[in-house]
């Protein structure tokens, strides 16, 4: 695998389910297309039902095209991850339809957008590309089957970039009503030390440091994550309004000259997801690897690797997950861990 994942590596899927976060578009879409042609039944979870149910229909569409035979097992869940009630609410759906999730691909997320918040008051990259799976993760946990379920985290070569100090304080990345209002003519913490390119690395390191710290303590699942490769997709619409017109036609401009088509940028994610070598004792790559294209396992960089770091983060998402959705929230997800250990 380490030359080369591609999409005819694909086994035979039939009999698993796959959930892939962000399935309407780009690597997503793709993702979701070649589980679905090796027979995997793929539940695609989307901001809306017109998105998810236009992808479905594509899918099919493109799978005849593939020249598959088989009837595509599709199925959709609503998944807003800018809302921490709502991801909770759709992970407790799964949970009570009580099919096991084989494998979850937690593939979603934004990039380089002007500074914002989600509804909980997070600062948007931060809230989207981690909180919002993390919260999603740890509540879906009871329907991922022990010893043979994976997690699949998307992260990006940008996870070497983040902040110069790493990870910010709960602060630097959550405005808390309760707290007392920046004086005036001051911007609160999180807007203050905000840059686009440096909080979508921060929010992409905290994808590899949630998957070494859920690798190390669940030993009973196997949790990957991948950077995917410089791909053409919808990811860098935010560009434009971040740092301006030029430089996002600019950007584009160079998106399709040099990036990967999604089907190839998807190959890792697959090769993470449904490669048998992951399956051999001893396994190809140990849980908590980071997969580079295609399907290759490299170093993560020096802050994703520091353990002070992954429980620091640990202990910060669980507060805000406290202050979000309340102690009962938190007590479901330790007994979640428990109960998988």
């Amino acid at each position: 695998m380490g030359n080369g994942f591609s999409t005819q590596d694909i086994p035979n899927l039939d009999g698993k389910t796959y959930l892939v976060t962000g399935a309407n578009t780009g690597i997503g879409y793709q993702t979701a297309l070649y589980l679905a042609k090796n027979k995997g039944k793929v539940i695609l979870a989307c901001r809306s039902a017109e998105k998810a149910n236009a992808a479905i229909n594509a899918i099919r569409t493109e799978l005849k095209t593939l020249g598959a035979e088989h009837n595509a097992q599709l199925d959709f869940i609503e998944l807003d991850l800018g809302s921490l009630k709502q991801v909770a609410q759709a992970a407790r759906a799964v949970v009570a339809k009580g099919e096991k999730i084989d494998v979850l691909v937690n593939n979603a997320g934004i990039m380089m957008c002007p500074y914002r918040l989600t509804q909980d008051g997070l600062e948007s990259q931060f809230g989207t590309n981690h909180m919002g799976h993390f919260v999603f993760t740890m509540l879906v946990l009871p329907v991922i089957p022990k010893k043979t379920g994976r997690i699949v985290n998307l992260s990006s070569l940008a996870h070497f970039y983040p902040y110069s100090f790493g990870l910010g304080t709960l602060e630097q990345v959550f405005v808390d009503p309760a707290a007392p209002k920046p004086a005036e003519g001051q911007k609160h913490p999180s807007e203050a030390c905000y840059t686009p390119t440096a909080s979508y690395g921060q929010s992409k390191l905290c994808n590899v440091l949630f998957t070494k710290y859920l690798a190390a303590k669940q030993p009973h699942l196997r949790v990957y994550a991948v950077h995917p490769g410089y791909v053409n997709t919808e990811l860098q619409r935010n560009i434009k309004d971040a740092y301006g017109g030029i430089v996002g036609v600019a950007a584009n401009a160079v998106s399709s000259i040099v990036a990967k088509r999604p089907v190839d940028g998807a190959r890792t994610t697959l090769a993470a997801a449904t490669s048998l070598l992951l399956d051999q004792d001893p396994p190809m790559a140990p849980s908590g690897s980071y997969f580079v294209p295609y399907g290759k396992v490299t170093e993560a960089s020096a802050f994703a690797k520091d353990t002070a770091l992954q429980q620091r983060l640990w202990e910060m998402s669980v507060e805000i997950v406290r202050k979000t959705l309340g102690e009962e929230t938190v007590k479901e997800i330790e007994r979640n861990v428990a109960q998988t250990e």
